[in-house]
């Protein structure tokens, strides 16, 4: 059975509301403790949500406060938005380093696949350049069996025998032009699909580029 997610919106609330009532600030940090693990990724969007939530409780709930009471309450808050606005960007930091080595992993990944299809295209290569000489070989057995018509049954046979060897290598190489190919296009498929990650990061809410704007 799969494993159930450790960081859901309801332990991000139960964590939450146990930093506020100890009187200590929501970072992504403390909250990530409380829980007991998970990805911070996971956590940002779903205690920004928990945030939004309380603003719009608190906005529903006003009441008059004693001066007192509303400067510790001011205080509190902006303790708290700062901390979480350095958490959130101590976190999206941390994507862009997470993006950046995924980038560097891709590109070395690309470049080792580039290497392995240049290998397959030699491969291929040489084992034309042998179908070619096999090609020969067998035309000049054929003039050596024209000119040896005392042996012809002997050269016959041994012509057969050739022939059966080159339909065996030219089977070799039909399959190696083919896994060669299968390998291009398995390189083709990796790079789009690349291309296509790399564009949804771009793109996503989650990337840094999309939560640069908001905490």
């Amino acid at each position: 059975m799969p494993r159930a997610p450790i960081i859901t919106p309801e332990a991000v609330a139960r964590a939450a509301g146990e930093l506020l009532a100890q009187g200590k600030p929501v970072t992504n940090a403390a909250v990530l403790e409380l829980i007991g693990g998970g990805s911070m990724s996971t956590l940002v969007p779903l205690l920004r949500a928990w945030r939004e939530e309380q603003k719009e409780r608190c906005a529903r709930d006003e009441v008059d406060l004693p001066d007192p009471v509303f400067e510790q309450v001011r205080d509190l808050a902006t303790r708290i938005w700062r901390d979480a606005t350095e958490e959130a960007q101590a976190a999206a930091d941390a994507l862009r380093r997470d993006l950046r080595d995924l980038r560097q992993e891709a590109d070395q990944q690309q470049r080792e696949l580039v290497a392995h299809l240049g290998t397959l295209e030699a491969e291929r290569d040489g084992a034309t350049e042998q179908r070619d000489q096999l090609l020969t070989r067998i035309e000049d057995l054929e003039a050596e069996r024209v000119r040896a018509a005392a042996e012809l049954t002997k050269a016959e046979a041994a012509a057969e025998a050739l022939r059966e060897k080159c339909a065996f290598l030219q089977t070799a190489l039909t399959t190696a032009e083919e896994r060669a190919d299968r390998a291009e296009q398995r390189l083709v498929d990796i790079l789009q699909t690349m291309k296509a990650e790399i564009s949804e990061d771009r793109t996503s809410p989650d990337s840094p580029a999309g939560s640069d704007g908001a905490v």
